[in-house]
C-alpha cells in the first residue's frame, strides 16, 4: 500500500511538472512571435520574478530606464506589461481604456469567491456597471457629498477634540486618522459609529481590516503559477480566509440587526443610509454576498488609502518646516486665528491644494495600479498586447521621472502652486499625476477623498503646531516606506500637538 502511494504521488508530481514546462515552451514560443514590447532577458520556469525584489515598483523603474516605457515581463507563467511614462499610461487609460477595463485577478481575490460580488476586482461589464452606478450615485455624486457634509465635519471634529485632550503628548497620527475614516465611511452606511480607539473590539476590527490588506498585497506565487493555487503555498488564501471570516461575521450581525429593524418598522434611521439603499437594492438581483462585499471594499479602502495619504503629509509638512509655516499662514489669512476649518474654505486655499498634489506624486497610495487586463489583443505604439495580458502602470515612477518633474525626489509643493503645473489635478486628465489611476477604472471614492484630505489635513494644522518627540531631529525624520497594495510609511509617525486657537473652539 504505502509503495503505491509513492507510486501514485511521483505520477502526480511528474505529470504537474510536465504539463507546466509544455504550457511554459508553449508561451515562450509564442512570446517569440509576439511583437511585444522589450523586456529583460527571463530565466527558465522564473521569468523576470526575482528581478522584481521587495519593493517592485523601484525595481521595475529601474528596469523601464534600460528597456523604456512599455516594457515586457515573464512573471513565472504569466506575462506582464509595464507601463512607466505618461504617455503609455495614456494609451492605457484613454486611447485603449475599454480594451484594458479588465483585471487580472490575483488569488487573494478569490478567497471566498469575493470576487464574484467584488467592485474592484469586477470583469469589465453588467455587474461592475450595476454596482459602480448605485455606488457613485448614492455616495460620490456631488449632491450626495453635500448631503453628507455634516458626517465630514462631525467626524473632523471628533478627531481635532480627541487631539486637543491629548495636547503635548505622544500621538499615533495614523491610528487617529485611521478611525476617523472607518467612523466617516460606518456613519455613512449605517448611521453610527462602529469604532472606538478604546474599545478592544474595535482596535481588533481595525487589525482585522489591516491584516486583510497586507494579506491582499503580499507577493504569492499561486497568483504566477496558477496551478500551485491548490497548494496555497505561502498560506495567504488560507489566512485571508480567516480574516475575511472575522470580518464577515462582525458585518453580518449588523446587516440582520438591520433586517429585523426594516421587519418591524422601528430603530430604523431618520434619514434613508447606504445599507439601507443597499438592502432595498436587493429587489434588483443584488444579494447579501454583494452588499457585504462592497461594504467591505469602501471601509477598507475608504479608510485605510485617506489614512495613509494624511500620514504621509503630515510627515512632510514636519519635515519641511517652511511649507508648514506657509500652509498655517495661509490659513491664517483666509480663515483667521478665531474659527476652525470649514469644509467650504478648502476652494479658497491653494497653496493646502498644491501640498496635497505634491502629497500624492511623492507617496501615491497604490504605487503600482492594480493589475489591468487586455480584453481582447490590442496595438499600442507599435507593439501588440496580446488578450489577457496583464498590465501594471507604474504611479510610483511617472511621480518621479526626472524627464516630467525638476527635482523629483524634493518635496516642493510650489511646483504646483505657480507656474504651468498649476492647473495640473489628479482627477484623471493629467497622466503625469495619476494616484487615483484614470479611465474608466478610476477609483470609485476619489471625489470623498479628495474633501477628506484637504479638510483633515487643513484641520490638523490650522488647529494645532506640531513636532517630534524629545530627542527627534526633523532633518533626520525618517522616510522609508513599506512596499504593499498601499504604500504605507514603513515606521509610523508619533507626533506631539500644541493648540494654535482659543481653548473654546475645541
Amino acid at each position: 500500500m504505502e509503495m503505491q502511494w509513492v507510486i501514485w504521488l511521483s505520477a502526480l508530481v511528474s505529470s504537474v511538472l510536465t504539463c507546466f514546462l509544455l504550457d511554459l515552451t508553449v508561451k515562450r514560443k509564442n512570446k517569440s512571435k509576439a511583437n511585444l514590447p522589450p523586456g529583460p532577458p527571463a530565466w527558465p520556469i522564473v521569468g523576470n520574478l526575482l528581478q522584481l525584489g521587495k519593493k517592485p515598483n523601484e525595481s521595475l523603474w529601474a528596469l523601464s530606464q534600460q528597456y523604456g516605457p512599455l516594457m515586457t515581463l515573464s512573471l513565472g507563467m504569466k506575462t506582464a506589461v509595464v507601463v512607466s511614462s505618461p504617455e503609455m499610461a495614456k494609451e492605457v487609460f484613454k486611447t485603449h481604456d475599454q480594451n484594458f477595463a479588465g483585471r487580472t485577478l490575483i488569488e487573494a481575490a478569490k478567497v471566498n469567491s469575493h470576487h464574484e460580488s467584488s467592485i474592484v476586482f469586477a470583469q469589465y461589464g453588467d455587474y461592475w456597471r450595476k454596482m459602480r452606478r448605485i455606488a457613485t450615485t448614492e455616495l460620490f455624486t456631488p449632491t450626495r457629498l453635500q448631503a453628507l457634509q455634516h458626517l465630514r465635519r462631525d467626524q473632523v471634529s471628533q478627531t481635532i477634540r480627541m487631539v486637543f485632550e491629548k495636547r503635548g503628548k505622544t500621538l499615533n497620527i495614523k491610528h487617529l486618522v485611521f478611525y476617523e475614516g472607518l467612523n466617516l465611511m460606518s456613519n455613512i452606511i449605517f448611521s453610527k459609529n462602529l469604532f472606538d480607539p478604546t474599545n478592544p473590539d474595535s482596535v481588533e476590527l481595525r487589525n482585522a481590516f489591516n491584516e486583510s490588506l497586507r494579506l491582499a498585497g503580499k507577493p504569492n506565487l499561486a497568483d504566477f503559477y496558477p496551478f500551485l493555487r491548490f497548494l496555497d503555498p505561502q498560506g495567504v488564501s488560507r489566512d485571508l480566509g480567516v480574516v475575511f471570516k472575522r470580518l464577515n461575521n462582525y458585518l453580518d450581525v449588523v446587516i440582520q440587526d438591520r433586517l429585523a429593524a426594516r421587519r418591524k418598522g422601528v430603530g430604523l434611521p431618520k434619514e434613508k443610509d447606504f445599507l439601507n439603499i443597499l438592502l432595498d437594492s436587493t429587489a434588483h438581483d443584488f444579494t447579501l454576498e454583494n452588499i457585504r462585499a462592497l461594504i467591505t471594499e469602501l471601509l477598507t479602502t475608504g479608510s485605510d488609502t485617506t489614512t495613509t495619504t494624511v500620514e504621509w503629509a503630515m510627515v512632510e509638512l514636519i519635515a519641511n518646516p517652511h511649507v508648514m509655516k506657509q500652509a498655517q499662514e495661509e490659513l491664517e489669512e483666509i480663515i483667521g486665528l478665531n474659527r476652525r476649518v470649514e469644509e467650504s474654505d478648502i476652494d479658497h486655499l491653494p497653496y493646502l491644494h498644491a501640498i496635497v498634489k505634491e502629497v500624492l506624486r511623492l507617496h501615491p497610495t497604490l504605487p503600482l495600479a492594480l493589475p489591468h487586463r487586455a480584453d481582447n489583443s490590442c496595438e499600442v505604439a507599435g507593439y501588440m498586447i496580446p488578450k489577457h495580458t496583464m498590465v501594471i502602470v507604474n504611479v510610483w515612477a511617472i511621480g518621479r521621472d526626472p524627464k516630467i518633474w525638476k527635482e523629483p525626489l524634493k518635496f516642493m509643493p510650489e511646483r504646483f502652486f505657480n507656474g504651468e503645473n498649476s492647473k495640473m489635478t489628479y482627477k484623471g486628465q493629467d497622466f503625469e499625476l495619476i494616484p487615483f489611476g484614470a479611465g474608466r477604472r478610476i477609483c470609485l471614492g476619489l471625489p470623498l477623498a479628495h474633501q477628506m484630505l484637504h479638510f483633515t489635513i487643513a484641520s490638523l494644522i490650522h488647529s494645532f503646531n506640531w513636532s517630534l518627540p524629545r530627542g527627534m531631529n526633523y532633518e533626520k525624520i525618517d522616510m522609508s516606506d513599506t512596499f504593499g497594495m498601499v504604500l504605507k510609511k514603513a515606521i509610523e509617525l508619533h507626533a506631539i500637538s500644541t493648540p494654535r486657537l482659543p481653548d473654546h473652539l475645541y
